[in-house]
């Protein structure tokens, strides 16, 4: 009973520390580019299942593998690899069928792992689940491991624009300025690491596309405590909550502002925003004082990253 309650104790606190960083959001880890792969097992080609999968894409984005492909650390030595020394494992957990076996008569009680091992007669069984968790490692931290899926490489090319990177390397504070990688198939901003992920510059669109949701994921980063400390940041923000909805204002409008400062034009990008503006209006409860209330702590973020 002791190692059944540390499994569940371990799933509940991945879970609360994933709600902690993203909100609701981290349980839609799958919405994109290579994370609309179900992560498999490299050395039996099984998918993974149930919450195994949101553990294992949110390890993926969170350390940008390029693959989604997983094996433990004795599959990885069968198959003729080595895990890389250093290398720190993701605990996913499977359950263990049994059979408890209970005697009529004498009140005996005995396990059976096979159905077909129940003595007949005077026994009698129950059926009962025990979960268990174990490490397993992309095959990315892994030495001499091929892919089992083909992977589809990129086709685009990437030109960095000066006036966009000056917003991040050079303009925005280097003593607030958050952490960024690449890698993986959704951007985002981890607020307990002040970490900006995105995906690859060459995956997206064009080469506007990818500054534009950069700049919202650095608006977003304003908002840490230790820069412009705003509510729905800082704080767990549930998906849909008034909160939640207006600090996503606030990123979309900061990032048409940037988007104006360097003179970018994403594809579509009008069109695209307000609509995408207007949902989150709607989930606000059409309250204009909280959307104009948005737009001014953008503008605050703009100023916070241009150094006014």
């Amino acid at each position: 009973m002791k190692n059944k309650k540390n499994v569940y104790e371990q799933v509940t606190d991945r879970i609360v520390a994933g709600l902690q960083e993203k909100g609701m959001t981290w349980f839609r880890p799958w919405n994109a580019g290579q994370m609309s792969e179900r992560p498999i097992n490299n050395a039996t080609g099984k998918a993974y299942k149930g919450l195994n999968v949101l553990f294992l894409c949110i390890e993926q984005m969170d350390k940008g593998y390029d693959h989604s492909e997983w094996l433990t650390y004795k599959q990885c030595a069968a198959q003729g690899g080595q895990v890389r020394k250093g290398e720190k494992g993701t605990p996913v957990v499977f359950w263990s069928i049994k059979f408890k076996a209970i005697h009529d008569g004498s009140g005996d009680v005995k396990y059976f792992t096979k159905l077909s091992d129940i003595p007949g007669g005077d026994w009698k069984y129950q059926k009962t689940f025990m979960p268990r968790v174990w490490n397993v490692f992309n095959i990315c931290q892994c030495d001499d491991i091929e892919p089992k899926r083909e992977r589809v490489e990129p086709s685009g090319e990437f030109s960095p624009i000066e006036s966009a990177e000056r917003v991040y390397m050079e303009q925005y504070p280097e003593d607030k300025r958050p952490t960024l990688k690449h890698g993986g198939g959704s951007a985002f901003y981890v607020p307990s690491k002040h970490h900006v992920q995105m995906p690859k510059p060459e995956t997206f669109v064009t080469n506007d596309d990818y500054y534009k949701t950069f700049f919202h994921e650095l608006v977003h980063s304003t908002g840490h405590e230790d820069c412009l400390n705003r509510a729905g940041v800082s704080k767990v923000a549930a998906s849909g909550s008034d909160s939640y909805s207006k600090e996503e204002l606030v990123a979309e409008i900061g990032s048409q502002f940037l988007v104006s400062l360097t003179g970018i034009e994403p594809k579509d990008d009008k069109e695209n925003s307000q609509a995408y503006i207007n949902h989150w209006i709607k989930q606000l409860k059409d309250q204009p004082k909280m959307a104009l209330s948005a737009a001014t702590q953008a503008m605050k973020a703009v100023d916070f990253i241009t150094g006014e």
